[in-house]
């Protein structure tokens, strides 16, 4: 099992860089025999039934699952996967980057929920045209308080993303983060609070497979999210 690999030119750990295992979220691990290369130089991250103790910490976690941390420190520039979303319940994929410094800030490029949809539409009423949960967010700091942007899901038009391949960029400039689905902009978050904290760290790229603690033991997922590359454009 590899701890680094490497892929699209950068190297990668095959876990979170403090750990395996995160204590709140203990019933799954990042598993490196979930972290797969394809000849076609494809990244595929899964999910397994692969129980695992951690004695030290006193968890024993029954659910694998793949992700990997860019070892490279990013400034501002333009960040771009494509990727077919992993199909099964109670999945949680992302793209995503926190600082090196501490957390927040965060920045959520996407991240999926399928719930109970394996294919994570949804029925949105406020927003009947955004039917994939598919959402992007910032974490940030106010005062001593931890804040969000706020999650929103966007219209992606009607390919199903767990069946074709789909483009999730964004552009971080000193005045502005710019995130697009498939070239097409979708949301800015210029607000100078934000900026401010984003533009004074470098950020942690990951990209991971992931399942929500609200999977019933009876349906782990074998599941797949297949990348065909990142990217990255120093602004």
């Amino acid at each position: 099992m590899n701890d680094v690999i490497e892929w699209s030119g950068y190297k990668w750990l095959t876990q979170e860089r403090w750990g395996r295992v995160h204590k709140d979220k203990s019933y799954c691990w990042y598993d490196p025999s979930a972290v797969e290369i394809t000849l076609k130089n494809h990244l595929n991250l899964k999910t397994q039934y692969n129980p695992k103790e951690f004695p030290k910490l006193g968890i024993r976690s029954k659910i694998g699952v793949g992700l990997v941390s860019c070892a490279t420190e990013f400034g501002p520039g333009t960040f771009e996967i494509e990727a077919k979303l992993p199909y099964g319940k109670y999945l949680w994929p992302a793209f995503w980057m926190w600082s090196w410094d501490s957390w927040p800030p965060e920045i959520d490029i996407f991240e999926g929920y399928s719930r109970k949809n394996p294919n994570y539409s949804r029925l949105n009423w406020n927003k009947p045209w955004c039917f994939w949960h598919i959402d992007t967010n910032v974490h940030y700091t106010k005062g001593s308080k931890n804040k969000m942007a706020g999650p929103k899901s966007h219209y992606m038009g009607f390919k199903d993303p767990t069946r074709h391949f789909i483009k999730y960029k964004l552009k971080w400039a000193e005045e502005s983060l710019k995130f697009y689905y498939n070239n097409k902009l979708v949301r800015t978050i210029n607000d100078p609070i934000v900026m401010k904290q984003i533009n004074s760290t470098k950020m942690n790229v990951v990209i991971n497979n992931h399942v929500t603690q609200d999977l019933p033991y009876s349906e782990i997922p074998l599941s797949n999210f297949t990348i065909k590359y990142f990217k990255y454009e120093k602004a």
